[in-house]
């Protein structure tokens, strides 16, 4: 399994909004709290974060069509807030570790364990997580050629425990 990250990335900029310098952000987390008004992200390029990580206070946070729009202190009008487009907004792990709740888990976590389906035949091992616009998709590498993507949804993704991630992918998938 892959070393623990130093950052989370929770979410992304994905464009400019108005001429204020707000930021439309696409979240990479279900936890509301990390968006508030008077908390601290970084910038990043990547979604691991990188060496040049630049801190900046949230200003005001509000939801707006299942994103939220940052104000960032610092970030004054629309042209700097275009400078950022791209961008992720990330925390540092140990600090989003020690929040966790018992039964919540990282997405990037994933990598590496094993895919069993809910009869217990292992399937293989997460590859990979793709993070895409409507849910992420597990990458699972197995006995087949290549690899393949399941959605994570509830329909597919039945459990996920320390040891295994239980799923029942739609029939015909193994074939595909």
């Amino acid at each position: 399994m892959p070393g623990r990250p130093r950052y989370l990335a929770i979410g992304r900029i994905v464009q400019p909004h108005g001429i204020k310098g707000e930021l439309v952000v696409f979240p990479l987390t279900e936890r509301e709290d990390r968006f508030e008004a008077g908390g601290t992200v970084f910038l990043s390029a990547t979604a691991e974060g990188d060496e040049r990580l630049t801190p900046f206070a949230i200003v005001s946070s509000r939801r707006h069509k299942g994103r939220h729009l940052l104000a960032l202190e610092g970030v004054a009008d629309r042209t700097q807030a275009e400078s950022f487009v791209g961008a992720y907004l990330v925390t540092p792990y140990e600090e989003a570790e020690s929040t966790r709740e018992p039964d919540e888990f990282f997405l990037h976590a994933l990598v590496g364990r094993e895919v069993r389906t809910e009869a217990g035949e292992r399937l293989g091992v997460v590859a990979e997580v793709v993070e895409t616009a409507s849910h992420p998709l597990l990458e699972i590498e197995g006995a087949w050629p290549g690899r393949r993507l399941l959605p994570f949804v509830k329909e597919f993704v039945r459990k996920v425990e320390d040891e295994a991630v239980t799923v029942a992918p739609p029939e015909g998938w193994e074939e595909l």
